[in-house]
């Protein structure tokens, strides 16, 4: 009964991938090109450590929570990476990733960030939550868009993102 339903996921996840590659824009994949990098472990790793540097006492409060989650987070991608070993829509392509989990697909590690943010500091800062939804909804759109990510990648990476920040939002 499981196979047969994780069979289902997977082709409603590959039919879903299909359909969004056959309707894709160019204007609308430069875009999502620039957006995707919101999501990086590169621009975020600095935005840490500025905001460790010069943030208020409130916003490196929320620091601790944020880098908690984020090793809490890189802990279960490279464990279910390396577990599942799901290739990515675009595993004929070369890339130049460094680490050899990032050559696997699930779960969206992208994902998981933006969801994970979007948590905290919607936590912290209410107002800005629909913001801080939509940005990670474009985010986690722009990783299928552009091939890097299954749906499911990304809905799982969001769903863990969301926990791994409330667990770590328990210490805050």
């Amino acid at each position: 009964m499981l196979r047969g339903f994780i069979q289902k996921i997977i082709r409603w996840d590959l039919s879903l991938n299909n359909w969004v590659v056959r309707h894709r824009g160019e204007g609308l994949r430069r875009l999502f090109q620039i957006v995707t990098h919101l999501g990086s472990g590169y621009i975020w790793i600095c935005t840490y450590a500025v905001i460790f540097i010069l943030g208020t006492s409130k916003v490196k409060s929320i620091l601790f929570s944020i880098v908690l989650a984020e090793l809490l987070g890189l802990l279960i991608i490279i464990v279910l990476r390396n577990l599942i070993r799901r290739e990515r829509p675009t595993a004929h392509i070369v890339f130049l990733l460094p680490m050899p989990w990032q050559r696997n697909s699930f779960p969206s590690h992208h994902a998981l960030r933006v969801s994970m943010l979007a948590t905290i500091f919607g936590t912290a800062y209410p107002s800005w939550l629909p913001f801080l939804i939509f940005c990670s909804i474009v985010v986690s759109v722009s990783r299928v868009y552009l091939e890097m990510h299954y749906p499911f990648d990304v809905l799982a990476g969001s769903c863990i993102g969301f926990l791994c920040a409330r667990l770590a939002l328990l210490n805050f």
